[in-house]
């Protein structure tokens, strides 16, 4: 068997990132120490979630510290965890915990259920004494107050955004409140196959800025934003709702246990989902159980960050 890891730390543009060097010293970062667990621990598992994790801690991509604020200004994180060894465990709206990754997997290891949600998770979160989320970072909500005064003023073209805001000046509570606020999207995932066979995948995000309060996303619902398997393990990133519609994790698993090879079946995926829900929508990053690593986007970058088999890192934007 061989050893194989890529991370992913969000699809879009990423042009209008104020950190964006910051989100790639953070890649390299976490590829490298996810990559020793890899090879120190020989456990798919022990490096997706160390991967996520590290992720999660550094406070420049969307999950864990670095999470987004809804319409509203809160947070509320999902995160999920598979393997082809039948490990599966996903938490949704999760508002105290740093690392929704590190309690996705409490759930899957050691209760009967697959996903808890809210209150509940943050309660187990506590119950497993789990590091308490820390107010967002300042750059963070400088990004959202620049984001939500143009909302306000009609600028945003998205039709994604614009639809949200048309509910909220359809519903004069939702107005007031971010009136108040005016006044005063990306998720990380990671794969990795091991020397046992062993095939696991991770997620873990703060949702789409500027959400409707509850609302939740692909990242807990496994073949949407993760999914493993005996033949691959994929981490999806993007639009929750067009992932959901097109499940292209689950749909990778198909393709390839049909018998279409995985980097065929990795392009296929993409081409399937823009004509189901559009372009400018998503990206994912798998891997097979051979340890072929592969990546495909539909928005205009995603962060990745992997190892090659000569052992040099590669940490990119636009591969």
């Amino acid at each position: 068997m061989v050893k194989a890891l890529i991370l992913h730390g969000g699809a879009g543009s990423w042009r209008a990132s104020k950190v964006k060097d910051k989100a790639l010293e953070t890649m390299k970062k976490c590829t490298i120490e996810a990559w020793n667990v890899l090879v120190k621990e020989n456990s798919s598992v022990e490096a997706v979630v160390y991967a996520v994790k590290c992720m999660e801690d550094s406070g420049y991509l969307n999950a864990g510290v670095g999470s987004v604020p809804d319409i509203l200004g809160n947070r509320t994180l999902d995160a999920g965890v598979m393997a082809s060894n039948g490990l599966l465990g996903a938490v949704a709206g999760v508002t105290k915990t740093k690392n929704p990754v590190v309690l996705a997997r409490i759930v899957a290891e050691e209760t009967p259920h697959i996903i808890i949600g809210g209150y509940g998770a943050d309660e187990l979160a506590v119950a497993k004494k789990l590091p308490i989320l820390p107010p967002p970072p300042k750059h963070v909500m400088e990004r959202y107050y620049e984001g939500l005064q143009k909302l306000f003023k009609g600028e945003i073209r998205s039709e994604f955004w614009r639809g949200i805001w048309r509910f909220v000046e359809n519903n004069k509570d939702y107005l007031e409140a971010v009136k108040r606020i005016i006044d005063t999207s990306d998720t990380v995932g990671a794969v990795a196959v091991d020397d046992n066979g062993v095939l696991a995948a991770a997620v873990s995000t703060g949702g789409v800025i500027f959400k409707l309060p509850g609302r939740i996303g692909d990242s807990p619902i496994p073949g949407a934003g993760f999914y493993a398997d005996e033949n691959i393990a994929c981490s999806a990133t993007g639009f929750g709702e067009m992932i959901i519609r097109a499940m292209p994790c689950r749909m990778l698993a198909e393709l390839v246990k049909q018998g279409m090879k995985f980097r065929e079946a990795v392009n296929e995926v993409i081409n399937r989902a823009n004509e189901l829900v559009g372009k400018d929508t998503m990206g994912f990053i798998a891997v097979s159980r051979d340890g072929e690593i592969g990546w495909a986007y539909n928005t205009e970058a995603m962060l990745i960050g992997y190892i090659t088999r000569k052992g040099e890192v590669f940490v990119s934007f636009k591969p």
